[in-house]
């Protein structure tokens, strides 16, 4: 028999390519020509996978610098509301603050007023009897004097006399003084702005200073 009409041998001649393929393809080495080429290997370190761990760790951060700032926010407030001093609270109508022990505090006593001093409207009596003498003096004082052949001095300021009866003598100085007599032997002004009236009878009058007056009236 022919040997090239051996049919085992033309099997395995034909069989030749496949196995040449296969073991190529098995080791790595390009295919012959006219063959078909592996897809190649997936690479653990693609660049698509290494942006995706890169958003990832980004993501991550994100997340915790939020909520750390979420927790550093809420500790300043908490520490801003416990240092704030407590409010006294009031009595709702008016009752006052409340003292630490829970009651109403009691009102502060209230000053009591002083006493006024009393005004005497009315002027104040006197006498001058026969050889005696009175004296008017001060700020703004309303006598009333009965003359019985003695002597009266008014001095001060603003002073208001009213002489009844029959005087010895009438003696005005200081300022601003308005004296009134029923009637008297001598009448004498000095000082500034006095004034003095007599009802009746013709007295001796002396007059010194500025802007004094003894007129009959």
């Amino acid at each position: 028999m022919n040997p090239e009409e051996d049919p085992e041998k033309r099997i395995r001649e034909l069989e030749r390519p496949l196995t040449d393929l296969a073991h190529t393809s098995e080791l790595g080495t390009p295919a012959p020509p006219g063959g078909w080429s592996p897809p190649p290997p997936v690479s653990p370190t693609s660049p698509g996978l290494r942006i995706g761990w890169i958003v990832l760790a980004l993501l991550v951060i994100g997340l915790l610098i939020g909520g750390a700032a979420i927790v550093a926010t809420s500790m300043f407030a908490t520490t801003g509301s416990s240092s704030r001093a407590p409010t006294t609270p009031s009595v709702a109508g008016g009752g006052g603050p409340f003292t630490p022990g829970g009651r109403p505090a009691e009102p502060s006593p209230a000053t009591p007023a002083l006493p006024e001093e009393p005004t005497t409207s009315a002027a104040t009596v006197a006498a001058a009897p026969p050889g005696g003498e009175v004296s008017v003096a001060g700020v703004n004082q309303n006598r009333r004097i009965a003359c019985n052949d003695g002597a009266v001095s008014v001095s001060g300021v603003e002073n208001t006399v009213l002489i009844t009866g029959h005087c010895r003598r009438v003696t005005v100085s200081g300022v601003n003084n308005v004296v009134t007599v029923d009637t008297a032997d001598a009448i004498d002004a000095s000082g500034m702005d006095n004034k003095v009236t007599f009802h009746y009878g013709t007295p001796q009058v002396s007059k010194s200073g500025f802007s004094n007056s003894v007129d009959q009236g």
